[in-house]
């Protein structure tokens, strides 16, 4: 597979991955599980991004919730994120691999339509970690709304690349 040269970097993160018994929690909900899939595809060779594709399900298969987006990889070697939600939220991060096989991405810009529903998020941290010996991705994502106004964990899955 031939891919952008700006995305090399990264490259363990195309694929496609899934996860089962995922932790979600905060303080303003009850826990739960779910399971995940994340589908990380490269863009044309010409191209320097990685389309992101996630869906959840509840632990009766249910859909819980589904966002779509890019990972940019610009000549200046910095990584973007940019995303969308149904919910009417998108949101913009700026990343870094923080090891050659983490990458950790903060958010930076959140714009919603008039109907998103609240609380609305104020701060998020999303955090990929690939380990090549299992072939896993570990990821957490961290968030501060209205109401809990510190990064609080949220969202935390292994899952395994297909």
């Amino acid at each position: 597979m031939s891919i952008h040269p700006n995305i090399e970097k990264a490259s363990w993160l195309i694929g496609k991955f899934r996860g089962e018994g995922g932790k979600g929690e905060y303080p303003t909900i009850p826990p739960f599980t779910y399971t995940e899939e994340i589908d990380f595809t490269a863009g044309p060779p010409s191209k320097p991004f990685i389309h992101y594709q996630q869906k959840t399900w509840n632990s009766k298969g249910e859909p819980l919730h589904t966002e779509s987006g890019y990972l940019r990889f610009p000549a200046n070697g910095t990584i973007e994120f940019v995303n969308s939600e149904p919910t009417g939220v998108t949101e913009i991060y700026q990343g870094t691999l923080t090891t050659p096989h983490t990458l950790t991405l903060k958010l930076t810009s959140i714009a919603r339509t008039p109907t998103a529903k609240s609380p609305n998020t104020k701060d998020v941290v999303r955090v990929f970690e690939f380990n090549p010996t299992t072939q896993t991705i570990h990821s957490t994502m961290d968030m501060a709304t209205d109401t809990t106004p510190t990064l609080t964990r949220h969202l935390e899955i292994t899952l395994v690349k297909k």
